[in-house]
């Protein structure tokens, strides 16, 4: 182990980025670190914590409670914005235009970066549970409810598309491309849509709720949580239908948090972490295909279990439900 801290309330939320990072904890205690675990700046949202993101450029971060969104300024630890929300548990910040999306109970809203508020939407059919921007741009953004997702054009006040199914969503990703958006289902199923033609997909036989989803940055694998297994679908092409799952394999629990490395143009490369408080690092590489099974290049048993999960350029930073945030330097076997 290379550091730890400890925030004395259970690891919800990590965020690594600009050499930042960023710890919130399930009562609202936020510390922010270098990568080498010294303590920049600590900070408290006065709510219990629901979800937290910082922009891409590391300057702001948005973090969402039960009742309330604030906005600090990270390089001072500076309230920027603070405002009445309902149930805030879902943002996104795009990757160019710095906007902020968030949720205030069954609306959307986008914010600038210092928490000015651009636009709202009409009210979803259930409290949103899933945002995602569909490119980086920031132009359209989607929005997960009961009954399937919306993606909005913020700009121009229209929804571009209504992308139905037949019950709750839980999380959603988005491709890249902004081809694809793809939300786990409260019926154990993955529900995809291609949003050019507006055609759509499931994916069934896992055994509990799918709430974890991530597309790597090239947009070919997506992968999702699958109890103690994690499966990763392939993109390329006509998309994942009609391919299996890549299973990747090595859990002893139930998978709580997963996330894709960054990798400078390498292999794609995930780390993950489970209720029995393993870590592990998984690599897609060459011969990695749909209806392969692959094993952890790396692996860590912490006997505390995990509630967050996130990758610097050299190492593997945990969260977990003592409190404590340990950074790891894996050495793949």
């Amino acid at each position: 182990m290379v550091w730890q801290l400890d925030i004395d309330e259970p690891v919800l939320s990590i965020g690594v980025v600009a050499d930042k990072v960023i710890v919130g904890g399930s009562e609202g205690s936020i510390v922010v670190a270098d990568t080498d675990g010294r303590v920049h700046v600590r900070l408290a949202l006065d709510d219990f914590l629901l979800a937290m993101a910082a922009s891409p450029d590391g300057t702001r971060l948005a973090v969402g409670g039960g009742q309330r969104l604030v906005v600090f300024d990270l390089t001072d630890g500076s309230v920027v914005a603070d405002h009445p929300h309902q149930w805030c548990g879902c943002l996104a910040w795009a990757g160019k235009s710095g906007g902020l999306a968030a949720n205030d109970g069954r609306l959307v809203r986008i914010y600038d970066r210092d928490g000015q508020l651009r636009w709202s939407s009409p009210s979803l059919q259930s409290t949103v549970a899933g945002l995602a921007w569909m490119r980086a741009d920031g132009r359209r953004v989607a929005a997960a409810a009961y009954q399937g997702v919306k993606v909005f054009e913020p700009d121009t006040d229209r929804v571009i598309a209504r992308l139905p199914a037949p019950g709750a969503i839980a999380g959603i990703a988005t491709a890249p491309n902004g081809r694809w958006v793809v939300g786990g289902s409260q019926d154990a199923t993955l529900h995809g849509w291609n949003v050019r033609d507006g055609s759509d997909f499931q994916m069934s036989g896992f055994p509990k709720l799918v709430s974890r989803l991530a597309f790597e940055a090239s947009g070919r694998w997506m992968c999702c949580d699958a109890g103690d297994t994690i499966v990763c679908w392939d993109f390329s092409g006509s998309g994942p239908t009609g391919r299996e799952g890549l299973l990747a394999e090595g859990h002893r629990d139930d998978v709580t948090a997963l996330a894709w490395a960054p990798t400078g143009g390498s292999a794609p490369t995930l780390v993950s972490g489970d209720a029995a408080g393993d870590l592990a690092l998984w690599r897609l590489g060459p011969s990695s295909r749909p209806g392969g099974r692959i094993s952890p290049l790396w692996r860590m048993a912490t006997g505390d279990p995990v509630g967050a999960i996130a990758a610097t350029r050299d190492g593997v930073v945990s969260g977990h439900r003592s409190g404590a945030t340990r950074c790891f330097k894996p050495e793949p076997r």
